[in-house]
């Protein structure tokens, strides 16, 4: 349950999984077009609370029933563990202010700041609030918040993969076999829009089944981005549904970083995982499909069915 709430929880905003902020940078790079984080957020959002509460019931009530109402002595281990950890402290609170305010800035950007600070995007919010921690001392005067040492500890292999992530769609466009592969996939056109919609989802939902979510959108959404142009529908439709169903395997370990986590512990086996996941699986692309097909229109204001003139 945790692993599979971490994973639906990401999908809510456009920082909270990998293959939210690939999808924003290949289209940001292909078309020249912003996803901003409030735009993104009122789509994201619902998915991500829906999927939520479907997988509540479907692990407490239909795959584990849990019987027992009362766990003895539970109360008090909660209260201990609370003891060990203390009141908050001054750097606590001050960093939880801090990720605040730059949650606040994420989401008023494109329909407030922008209007006083025109320049300010995403990552000058991010670098900002980044670089504010290596100025404010922390309570003891004798350091600040955060200091090169602690970047050290950062896994920066997580950013490197990121990067070669983006770094494998751009090679896609470029080298002309995202067009090359999206031709190919032409003859999916016969299919109505919306069975093809689930069909590419449930397709991105398995195959991330056995790679990395972030590794499938990196490889799978410049190949969409080249189909949607050759059978003349909004890319939005395919390309953001394939991102968020990337986030949406629940099957195996290597499918996304919680799952490898949970799994990791040595608690469950991957039979469980199987069995229970599908389920969500399945909901989940249908889920997605209606979203994408029937909300995201409504929300973003933009026609599935024609290929923007813009995007030429």
């Amino acid at each position: 349950g945790i692993a599979y709430s971490a994973s639906i929880g990401g999908i809510a905003t456009l920082i909270g999984t990998p293959p939210n902020l690939v999808m924003a940078g290949v289209i940001s790079e292909i078309y020249n077009y912003e996803i901003t984080f409030f735009k993104w957020f009122i789509f994201g959002f619902p998915i991500s609370i829906i999927l939520l509460f479907f997988c509540w019931y479907y692990i407490t009530r239909v795959a584990y029933v849990f019987n027992q109402r009362e766990f003895p002595g539970g109360r008090s281990e909660v209260n201990r563990l609370k003891n060990d950890l203390g009141p908050i402290s001054y750097e606590e609170k001050i960093i939880a202010i801090i990720f605040a305010l730059a949650g606040f800035c994420w989401i008023t950007r494109s329909f407030l700041l922008q209007s006083i600070l025109p320049v300010l995007d995403d990552t000058i919010i991010a670098i900002s609030f980044g670089l504010i921690l290596f100025v404010i001392p922390s309570k003891a005067k004798t350091n600040t918040l955060l200091n090169w040492k602690d970047t050290i500890q950062l896994p920066w292999g997580v950013i490197i993969l990121f990067g070669g992530g983006m770094a494998i769609a751009k090679a896609f466009e470029i080298s002309g076999l995202a067009i090359w592969l999206g031709e190919l996939m032409t003859t999916l056109n016969a299919l109505p829009f919306f069975i093809l919609i689930i069909f590419l989802i449930a397709a991105v939902n398995f195959l991330t089944e056995i790679t990395s979510n972030l590794a499938t959108t990196a490889m799978i959404l410049p190949v969409l981005a080249s189909l949607a142009f050759e059978i003349g529908v909004h890319p939005f439709g395919i390309m953001i549904g394939a991102a968020v169903a990337a986030s949406c395997a629940f099957m195996l370990p290597v499918a996304t970083p919680p799952n490898a986590i949970v799994f990791g512990s040595g608690y469950l086996k991957i039979p469980d995982m199987v069995s229970r996941g599908i389920v969500l699986n399945i909901f989940s692309i249908i889920l997605i499909a209606v979203m994408v097909y029937f909300i995201l229109p409504l929300l973003w204001d933009i026609n599935l069915n024609n290929f923007p003139d813009q995007f030429n």
